[in-house]
């Protein structure tokens, strides 16, 4: 029964997104009656691929592939259609092949994309292919096929889990937000909610308990230099400066990103540039402690926000779970009906140095994980992007301690945020 109700919505949200689809493809080759043919018939075959297809799929399995091609010509003939009203045939296929690029998370694929509508605009320009709607589904069908064989079809999301309890899916930290807005006080709106007793800045509590706990065959804590030890096990007790070093052609983008959503939202808000770093970072923890007869559970939400104007910068909810005898650090960013979790899996660095890494570990339990939650059941849904790959090295320099911390997309580094992580005045870290 509920397998029927669901591919009942598919039908109806199928419909209506096809119906839009095929309105703006028909009015590039008839206008308003047009609009209405594309509508209808558009709409028909999505609501019913949709619905046939949802009620086909095992949970957990992507769509078919050639149900996905076909959608992204149609949506690549809509685009094509729109823009193709205000530009010329070359622009239109280098916008249709940067937006199908932009979509698939990765500057080699950005390059593929822009390649093909370069190339199927110039044949455009021509007149060998006359309508917007067209042009923009050939380019949106070539870039598939070259991605199919370039990158042997690596999605940017695949589907890792549908509708499974959160105990399942323990490579991901199941908070949400309820509200639009995440900000520093989230954690004690989530104590609030969750009936927990809520601290900020607990005296000497740190990110994890023991860095013991993340013992694993790559990893021995032992080796670990004693002051990076001391950071993880009591973080309240430092303080941290940022330096961010974005990759250029990724600062307009994240410009945009920053000013339009990490901002509104209060997540993810991360330094633009070195004068905005310089206005100051604070780093807390906040904790929220259950009680139950048999144990207190603490959960630990580690903020950094810009000490000039209490912005949030990072809300992360720092867990270490264990699988397979693997200790593995797990951070959950709270989104608005939503998550987004990084899972990494800690290694032994350059003497007694600690790296942890998401990606190229031969292990699939690391990576990171959209997941939308179930209001009603916390049941998670969950994507995971494999073309995102992140790296923390912290390292002591100069009896420093240091990290830093790459980010990268599709194999390419787009940021590094340089931390330098000194204890507070009224503390001493230990010596190695």
């Amino acid at each position: 029964m509920q397998r029927e109700k669901k591919a009942w919505g598919a039908a109806i949200a199928g419909l209506i997104y096809g119906a839009l689809l095929g309105a703006a493809i028909g009015a590039s080759f008839s206008g308003g009656q047009g609009a209405l043919l594309g509508a209808l018939g558009v709409g028909l075959y999505a609501g019913a691929a949709e619905a046939i297809t949802d009620l086909r799929r095992k949970p957990g399995q992507m769509k078919p592939l050639l149900h996905r091609i076909i959608g992204h010509v149609l949506m690549g003939a809509a685009f094509g259609a729109l823009v193709s009203a205000v530009f010329g045939p070359l622009v239109t296929g280098i916008l249709t092949g940067f937006f199908f690029g932009l979509m698939s998370l990765g500057p080699r694929r950005l390059l593929l994309g822009v390649v093909m509508g370069i190339v199927l605009g110039l044949i455009a320009s021509q007149g060998l292919i006359v309508n917007g709607a067209i042009l923009g589904g050939l380019v949106a069908l070539t870039y598939r096929i070259a991605e199919i064989i370039f990158f042997r079809n690596a999605e940017p999301f695949q589907l890792a889990a549908e509708r499974v309890p959160p105990e399942e899916a323990r490579y991901v930290v199941p908070f949400e937000s309820r509200e639009m807005f995440i900000g520093t006080g989230y954690m004690e709106a989530l104590a609030q909610q969750t009936e927990g007793v809520y601290t900020r800045n607990q005296e000497g509590i740190g990110l994890i308990d023991s860095l013991d706990m993340l013992r694993g065959p790559h990893f021995d804590p032992a080796l670990v230099d004693a002051r990076i030890r001391d950071f993880y096990e009591h973080t309240s007790r430092y303080r941290l400066v940022i330096v961010p070093e974005w990759n250029r052609f990724m600062r307009p983008i994240y410009r945009l990103y920053k000013q339009n959503l990490a901002q509104t939202i209060g997540q993810a808000n991360l330094p633009f540039d070195i004068e905005e770093a310089q206005r100051g970072v604070v780093s807390y923890i906040d904790s929220i402690d259950y009680v139950t007869p048999e144990q207190v559970h603490t959960v630990r939400g580690w903020i950094r926000a810009f000490e000039a104007t209490g912005e949030a910068i990072y809300v992360g909810i720092y867990t270490v779970v264990r699988h397979e005898d693997i200790g593995y650090v797990s951070v959950g960013f709270p989104l608005p009906e939503s998550n987004f979790s990084a899972t990494l899996l800690p290694y032994n660095h350059n003497g007694s140095g600690l790296l942890l890494k998401t990606q190229g570990t031969g292990l699939s339990f690391p990576g990171h994980y959209l997941s939308d939650i179930d209001n009603d059941t916390g049941a998670l849904t969950v994507f995971k992007m494999p073309t995102l790959g992140e790296e923390i090295e912290v390292y002591v320099q100069d009896g420093q301690i240091k990290t830093d911390h790459r980010f990268y997309l599709g194999g390419f580094k787009f940021l590094t945020l340089f931390y330098s992580i000194t204890p507070k005045t009224d503390h001493a870290s230990p010596s190695q």
